[in-house]
């Protein structure tokens, strides 16, 4: 084939050089004798001829950029009459039907054939390669089986069917199975077989496959148990965060709290300390100038007592009654003494009161740092929990996906052995019993199978529940 096109490019390119090359000297002449100058008659040719390759070449460009203008290749086919036109006037005769007519004009009509050749061929190969033409059918068939042939034809057109090997391998496809379920439901096949069955007969003016049809309600069930995993996941996901929302809270409530009671905690332990020492000073000033003031007075007391005696002594002469006067004034200075001692010891007890205060504010402070230590373990509590519950959810989407990954494998596998829709509701059954169910498919309910066919009878799923417990006694392991 390689050779071929260098042979048509050389034999095009030689074949349009010779006629444009003839088309000039033959309008160059002609140019001269209708008038025109040496300039423009060498000129003249070149404006005619060059502009059918201008508009042809300007055509392609805007097909490229696929905005095509018609204008211009019309252009181009007028400019085509007019240079053979014009060659066929150049000879002496003028315009007339004659060999010499015929051989002036011969040559132009080459140039522009092999120009329009040259045009074609781009243009068919821009247009396979864009996937906007297709393949030809052969012309015995449309008159051998027109009608067929004007179907496949129709088909390849509508869907894009490029190759028209590959529409009749799929028109020999369609018209098998259509044999094959006329031999299985009888000549009434269209009424009795069921739906999905008839998917292929429908599908086929689309385009599609039997595969490729029969695998629409899968894939279909499919996608819903996908839709249906992706809500789950993001219903799991929310609630995941709401969990997290809510021991974040839970979080700032307690470091509130715990705020609060150390405040609360601090400002009585401080009003403790403070009353206390309060309290100690002065009990231990009112004391020491209760004992300070008594002794004083006691002294003082003592000694004018003392001295009035002397006096009354030396005046009465009576030495014996100021004796015990003067006893009597000793026992009062005594009873001061003992007054300042049980101030002393009031101002002891006062202390001790101080201590019991301070201590209660370490309990205080004490039963503060165990609060928090269990503010801190239920937060850890909780951080574990969602961290569990984090697991527990990567591990359940590692099992999903798992199963779905299964799940394509087993229907890339069915689809290799070219099962029947009811062969593969069988296996897909069958499947979710084994993994569900550990394979005792009687545990398997009918409205479970219901569910998984995607709403079929009770009737049916009894039979394709009945058909997976024969596969997996056969065997079947998914």
């Amino acid at each position: 084939m390689p050779i071929l096109y260098v042979v048509a490019a050389l034999a095009g390119g030689l074949v349009g050089a010779i006629g444009f090359a003839a088309s000039y000297s033959t309008l160059e002449t002609a140019a001269l004798k209708w008038g025109f100058g040496p300039t423009l008659a060498g000129a003249f040719p070149i404006g005619v001829d060059a502009s059918i390759i201008a508009f042809l070449a300007m055509d392609l460009v805007l097909i490229h950029r696929r905005t095509p203008w018609p204008v211009l290749r019309l252009s181009a086919h007028l400019m085509t009459a007019v240079t053979i036109v014009l060659n066929a006037s150049a000879q002496k005769g003028g315009l007339s039907f004659s060999a010499k007519t015929l051989s002036h004009a011969v040559m132009p009509v080459l140039f522009v054939i092999g120009v329009e050749a040259g045009r074609r061929l781009v243009v068919r190969a821009a247009r396979l390669a864009e996937g906007q033409d297709t393949e030809g059918v052969p012309g015995h068939r449309w008159v051998l089986a027109p009608w067929s042939t004007w179907l496949i034809w129709r088909r390849m057109k509508l869907w894009r069917l490029r190759s028209y090997v590959e529409t009749v391998q799929l028109e020999k496809a369609r018209t098998i199975y259509e044999m094959r379920l006329e031999q299985k439901y009888g000549k009434g096949w269209r009424k009795t077989a069921e739906p999905d069955e008839l998917l292929p007969l429908t599908m086929a003016p689309y385009g599609l496959t039997i595969d490729e049809a029969l695998m629409i309600p899968e894939q279909e069930r499919l996608a819903d148990a996908e839709r249906d995993r992706l809500a789950k996941e993001r219903e799991a996901a929310q609630e995941v965060q709401e969990r997290m929302r809510q021991v974040e809270a839970k979080k700032a409530d307690a470091a509130a709290q715990i705020a609060e009671m150390e405040a609360d905690g601090a400002v009585s332990e401080a009003a403790a300390a403070i009353q206390a020492r309060t309290a100690a000073a002065e009990v231990n000033a009112g004391a020491d100038v209760a004992a300070a003031e008594a002794a004083a007075t006691a002294k003082a007391e003592a000694a004018r007592r003392a001295a009035a005696v002397e006096a009354q002594a030396r005046e009465s002469s009576s030495v014996l009654a100021a004796q015990q006067k003067l006893a009597a004034d000793e026992q009062a200075a005594a009873d001061a003494i003992q007054a300042a001692a049980d101030a002393k010891r009031a101002a002891v007890d006062a202390q001790r009161a101080a201590d019991d205060a301070e201590r209660r504010a370490a309990d205080h402070r004490l039963r503060t740092a165990e609060i928090n230590a269990a503010a801190e373990a239920k937060e850890k509590e909780i951080a574990d929990a969602a961290k569990a519950t984090a697991d527990a959810k990567r591990a359940a989407d590692d099992a999903k996906r798992a199963a779905v990954d299964a799940e394509n494998a087993a229907l890339d596998a069915e689809a290799l052995l070219k099962l029947t829709p009811t062969e593969r509701a069988a296996r897909y059954v069958a499947r979710i019993a084994i993994r569900t169910y550990g394979g005792d498919v009687e545990r398997m309910s009918v409205e479970d199978v219901v569910d998984a066919l995607g709403g079929a009878s009770h009737g049916t799923a009894v039979k394709r529940r009945q058909e997976a417990g024969d596969l997996i006694a056969g065997g079947y392991t998914g």
